[in-house]
């Protein structure tokens, strides 16, 4: 009980801070100028869209680096060596101290992707359909030209209406992205703590970057690739959408195993540094 008290302070610690000001301020506005061309042409054809648009900004490849830039800043605090985590490590011990911590991540990153995914929706109201289906106008964009011709900045596919419902996708993509959001900040934590911070947020901006790697290869390649780039696995929309014929997205039970054991190996070896590491203080707390 006592590990759950500490990782809600520390959870909370961190989310009261400016980066997650600038993080919650920038979510805010790049939804609001993504959605403006779905607003136009809401009214145009004068008909509400799903609430479950979420997925869609992340299969947008500019959006979901953008995202990716933002949990990268938002969790560059690593190796949360600030003067008020000294007295935390006297009083809890490092071991407890870094399970805190590691803690922490996973709520933080957990209240980024909520955070955005309501971000999405907001600039849509009161105009959306609050069901469990795809709707009209989802399907309308999907299947005609309606994007191009009203540039929309989403991107839709038809073949992912057949496979999961809107609340079914939406907790898939909500699950997914924060496993990954997760992964990217325990990633950034494990490589500070053994070769320091500038490599860790460099090591994470490579992960990001390699989203674009990915959708430059021929789908043929692209599949063996995107085993190994987490970042691209947000785009799961796309899961059952072929390109040139070739299905390239992991499948989730990959993902989700993938993610589930690589956290777990990166808790265990930020464990074991955190009894040996030198702690290095920062007159830091923001």
């Amino acid at each position: 009980m006592k590990q759950l008290q500490y990782i809600w302070k520390n959870s909370v610690f961190k989310i009261c801070s400016s980066r997650t000001a600038v993080f919650a301020l920038i979510i805010l506005l790049v939804c609001r100028s993504y959605a403006r061309p779905l607003n136009r042409f809401m009214d145009a054809v004068d008909y509400p869209v799903s609430w479950c648009v979420f997925p869609f900004f992340m299969a947008n490849y500019y959006f979901l680096f953008l995202f990716w830039v933002l949990i990268v800043y938002l969790n560059s605090d690593v190796p949360f060596m600030q003067q008020i985590n000294m007295y935390q490590v006297i009083r809890t011990g490092r071991s407890r101290w870094a399970v805190g911590q590691m803690g922490a991540i996973f709520l933080r990153s957990l209240l980024a992707v909520f955070y955005t995914a309501v971000c999405t929706i907001l600039p849509l109201l009161p105009e959306i359909e609050l069901t469990n289906e795809w709707g009209k106008l989802l399907w309308t964009v999907a299947m005609t030209d309606m994007a191009s011709e009203y540039e929309l900045r989403i991107s839709v596919f038809s073949e992912i209406f057949t496979e999961y419902t809107p609340l079914q996708l939406m907790l898939l993509s909500i699950l997914l992205c924060t496993l990954i959001s997760c992964f990217m900040g325990m990633l950034m934590f494990l490589i500070s703590l053994y070769s320091g911070k500038v490599l860790a947020v460099a090591g994470a901006m490579a992960m990001t970057a390699l989203l674009f790697v990915v959708v430059k290869v021929h789908p043929k390649f692209r599949f063996r690739m995107a085993f190994f780039v987490p970042t691209i696995w947000a785009q799961v929309a796309r899961i059952a959408t072929p390109s040139l014929s070739f299905y390239w997205m992991p499948s989730l039970s990959y993902m989700l195993g993938f993610l589930s054991l690589t956290l777990g190996v990166m808790a265990l070896l930020i464990l074991h540094k955190v009894k040996r590491v030198e702690f290095q203080w920062e007159n830091d707390d923001v």
